[in-house]
């Protein structure tokens, strides 16, 4: 199976504008950074003949990834732990920023939600010949290594590398 993954920052996976200006000038460029990542995936469902797309989303929002997937009559699951099983397997909400837990147990948290990544990617690709993987850009290369190991073909990307996309929405608007 070929496996492209795709690493990003979470902010733009939501159809919902988080931002807020006096003037909208903030909404809009969340709006505009939003429909291109949406033309985006359009692309890629396109070029690569992607069957399923697995997506690390925040459980309970609405995804752009599942939204074209929809138009686009592509399978569609959202890969991330569900809160009740990320909550029966002790793993925090908030473990990436509390100081209270060391990096081993970070990894551990992170290996656990990668494992479960990969397995509902599989689980849910069927016999599909191409998917699509949606994730944080932290987990691009475990996750990566993870499909490798079981012999598929990965490519690896990241949003970053696209000439309209901007990290820091904020930042960029205060600069102009």
């Amino acid at each position: 199976m070929d496996i492209h993954i795709l690493g990003l920052n979470h902010q733009i996976q939501s159809t919902r504008i988080g931002s807020s200006s006096t003037g909208g000038e903030l909404e809009r460029f969340e709006r505009g950074q939003k429909e291109q990542f949406d033309i985006l995936l359009q692309k890629k469902i396109d070029e690569f003949a992607v069957e399923f797309v697995g997506e690390e989303a925040r459980h309970g929002w609405d995804s752009i990834a599942h939204a074209v997937c929809v138009a686009k009559d592509c399978r569609y699951a959202n890969i991330e732990i569900p809160p009740d099983e990320r909550a029966a397997r002790r793993i925090p909400t908030d473990y990436e920023s509390n100081a209270d837990f060391s990096q081993v147990d970070k990894m551990r948290f992170h290996e656990q939600r990668e494992d479960f990544m990969y397995q509902e990617a599989i689980n849910e690709a069927g016999n599909a010949k191409c998917i699509l993987v949606i994730c944080g850009r932290f987990h691009t290369p475990r996750i990566g290594r993870k499909f490798r190991d079981a012999g598929h073909t990965v490519y690896e990307e990241d949003i970053q590398r696209e000439a309209w996309y901007v990290e820091d929405w904020m930042t960029h608007m205060m600069r102009l």
